[in-house]
């Protein structure tokens, strides 16, 4: 089995709290959804009865990527990731997944340190359909995902196989996760190193997880970057990542 580990010097770190965060009791209203430039169009799709927004940037065919943003929703990294890898010829999808689920406030499900199931089936609905939108177009489909939404995304790739492969940023090594972990596709799990508040010792994890089931998987730690990876660790991280998919999404 492939395997391909690269840790930029530093040292790891103990596993952390999740970063994913339980609402409070209330709805938020529906935040606006991002602009985007030349290259991209909106492509909403329908899941659990409603509509999704969504957007789609880069090539018409060949490899996709549905994108899940962080737990405070679009804008931040997820946005980077979403604009930059059509320019390595991966077309992607962001999705504003948590749409069944309006957050309450500003910080979106940002505020304590756990998620109800509840809340993660919802996600799951979003990014399973996400996936089967881009099906009709692209012959291989993946996911890549920041924070919560690499959570998301590993979830939805091992409860319903709804990816070929998976780029997680910063994810949390929940027992669940560890626990699904031979049912993943090939995936890279990439980690800003000890200064990011989800330790590198999650996607350590993760990576001896999903090798010990025999999965294809890539371990990328950036030695003192942060969880927002800004500058040139963002750089090199979403380089990792598309390489990775590319090999593998085909």
């Amino acid at each position: 089995m492939a395997a391909t580990v690269v840790v930029v010097p530093g040292r790891l770190a103990a596993v952390a709290g999740a970063l994913a965060l339980l609402a409070p009791s209330g709805v938020g209203a529906q935040r606006p959804f991002p602009r985007f430039g030349g290259g991209c169009v909106r492509a909403d799709f329908r899941s659990g009865g409603q509509t999704i927004r969504a957007e789609r940037c880069g090539p018409p065919s060949g490899r996709a990527v549905v994108v899940l943003h962080g737990c405070g929703g679009f804008g931040t990294f997820d946005h980077r990731l979403a604009v930059d890898l059509p320019g390595f010829g991966i077309a992607t999808l962001y999705v504003d997944y948590f749409a069944p689920t309006p957050p309450p406030g500003a910080r979106g499900f940002c505020s304590v340190w756990t998620q109800p199931r509840r809340l993660f089936a919802a996600w799951d609905r979003v990014a399973r359909d996400a996936a089967a939108s881009l099906r009709s177009h692209y012959s291989a489909v993946g996911a890549v995902g920041w924070s919560l939404g690499a959570g998301v995304a590993i979830a939805a790739a091992e409860s319903s196989h709804a990816f070929q492969a998976v780029a997680a940023f910063s994810a949390l090594a929940s027992p669940q996760s560890l626990a699904g972990a031979r049912t993943l596709p090939p995936s890279i799990f990439l980690d800003g190193g000890p200064r990011d508040i989800v330790k590198p010792a999650n996607a350590l994890a993760l990576y001896s997880a999903a090798r010990h089931a025999g999965v294809p998987a890539a371990l990328y730690v950036y030695g003192n970057g942060t969880h927002e990876w800004a500058g040139r660790q963002g750089e090199l991280g979403r380089a990792r990542a598309a390489a990775f998919l590319l090999r593998h999404l085909r």
